[in-house]
């Protein structure tokens, strides 16, 4: 079965794109995709959301000629989803990059000295065939602690685990706005050591295709 940019507009792109901070709704990013003006918004957020298209419709096509994923090939879809946007993209991160728990305490990411060594590390963990499904959250966590760009990293990282899904279990993950809280809280736990309820936020979000 084929991995279909139809099938990943209104399951992902969208919410995986709002979760970021768009003040569109859900409703408007589908008048977007379908090629309507929406009035009222930074010219900015339709542009994102657009180019998150883009870039998976390109993804697509290039894992159809090999179904590994590369540091080239998520640098390249780093590139193309700031199309049009100012900065470095397609490249690791230069600069440190961090959160803030609830608690008000710091957690680091990866520093980009070390980038380069554990997405290398990174990508042989998901290139190799998994135990079971359950490993999505070890996978996602690695790559979101890691956090090799600037910006982004949440978007790449979802439609990542949507094809890793696919690729290897013939399953489809689905994201939506209203997951933005406990997906945020899921993410602060695995900060914490606990990585079941990021195991519990997959698995409510996975299906057969």
């Amino acid at each position: 079965m084929k991995w279909k940019l139809e099938d990943l507009e209104d399951a992902l792109l969208i919410g995986s794109t709002l979760v970021e901070g768009s003040t569109l709704t859900e409703q408007e990013s589908r008048e977007i995709l379908a090629g309507r003006t929406v009035l009222g918004h930074p010219i900015s957020e339709a542009r994102e959301l657009l180019n998150y298209r883009s870039a998976v419709e390109w993804l697509i096509h290039e894992l159809q000629k090999s179904p590994y994923v590369s540091i080239d090939l998520i640098q390249s879809f780093h590139q193309k989803l700031f199309t049009g946007f100012s900065g470095d993209h397609g490249k690791w991160k230069s600069i440190e990059n961090y959160t803030f728990r609830s608690d008000g305490s710091r957690f680091d990411y990866v520093s980009p000295s070390k980038v380069q060594t554990a997405m290398q590390e990174w990508i042989k963990l998901y290139n190799r065939d998994p135990h079971d499904r359950n490993q999505i959250a070890e996978l996602y966590y690695s790559f979101q602690s890691i956090h090799p760009f600037q910006d982004g990293n949440g978007r790449i990282g979802r439609v990542l685990m949507a094809y890793w899904l696919h690729w290897k279990f013939k399953s489809l993950f689905t994201f939506k706005l209203k997951d933005k809280v406990e997906h945020l809280r899921a993410l602060e736990a695995a900060n914490s050591g606990d990585l079941s309820q990021l195991e519990r936020f997959f698995k409510k979000r996975i299906s057969k295709e």
